[in-house]
């Protein structure tokens, strides 16, 4: 049995106990990062290459699809006002820095990527974002989340609305919430004309625990159209990715590891 998971059992005995004793206690206090990195193998063919920073580009006849995962360290970066106010961090893509109190750390609100388009040879390309997939080595198929309530799969409206009270200031951090979401989630229906480049988020439901490796797979990447607009020639982009990892328990004087390192 892993070290986590005794740590865990002997907690959960632990807790029965002072339960019953009327007493009250928390969690341990456990640093927690889930990243991913290239699966080495998964992209096969000279179309496809592992960049430094970690991401992975689709290159072809002067076009470039670049897919970066992002942690929740990253996104928190890009909004560091709406992200360290604890439970009213207003991050759409994050918990902020609110830990949950029933586990000790701060879980994945979702699973996020950034994704950037460079232009150098068609007319025009497009990428519809919402017929993104991410597909699971557990067997799921993750539909990435629209930005209106009118979104056909899943919807940042429909899940902050879930979420919102009814007081001023939970309107308010809706609105704040939706306005980063407007300006950061990759916008259907963007053309990207020659000589131009365009960047933005692509975001999915959390992954269970057990995720190893994902494949992100960006559908019917327009290249081609008609004189009417009508889509001529598309194709599939798929990148793969392998999922680690980090958890152990933060003590006052000194950290101990528990978890698994997510190698597979």
């Amino acid at each position: 049995m892993s070290s986590w998971r005794k740590a865990t059992g002997w907690t959960m005995a632990c807790a029965a106990a002072l339960a019953a004793a009327g007493c009250i206690i928390f969690p341990p206090k456990i640093h927690y990062n889930s990243f991913m990195v290239p699966a080495e193998g998964g992209q096969a063919g000279e179309l496809y290459r592992t960049e430094g920073d970690g991401s992975i580009s689709y290159v072809m006849e002067g076009l470039r699809l670049n897919v970066r995962f992002l942690t929740d360290a990253e996104l928190n970066a890009q909004l560091p006002e709406d992200s360290f106010k604890g439970k009213y961090s207003t991050n759409p893509y994050t918990y902020g820095d609110h830990v949950d109190g029933d586990v000790g750390y701060t879980p994945d609100r979702f699973t996020t990527f950034r994704v950037s388009v460079f232009n150098q040879t068609f007319a025009k390309v497009q990428l519809n974002p919402i017929e993104a997939v991410l597909l699971t080595d557990q067997g799921d198929e993750l539909n990435s989340y629209g930005i209106p309530s009118t979104s056909p799969y899943n919807s940042f409206e429909r899940y902050y609305r879930g979420l919102r009270g009814q007081s001023g200031n939970e309107f308010y951090r809706f609105e704040v919430r939706m306005g980063h979401v407007r300006s950061l989630n990759y916008a259907e229906s963007q053309p990207i004309f020659k000589g131009e480049n365009y960047s933005g988020l692509i975001a999915f439901d959390a992954l269970e625990r057990d995720v190893r490796r994902v494949r992100l797979v960006l559908q019917e990447f327009t290249l081609k159209f008609d004189e009417f607009g009508v889509p001529l020639e598309t194709i599939d982009c798929r990148f793969d990715f392998r999922r680690q990892i980090e958890m152990w328990e933060v003590e006052e004087e000194d950290e101990t590891l528990v978890s698994d390192s997510g190698q597979s």
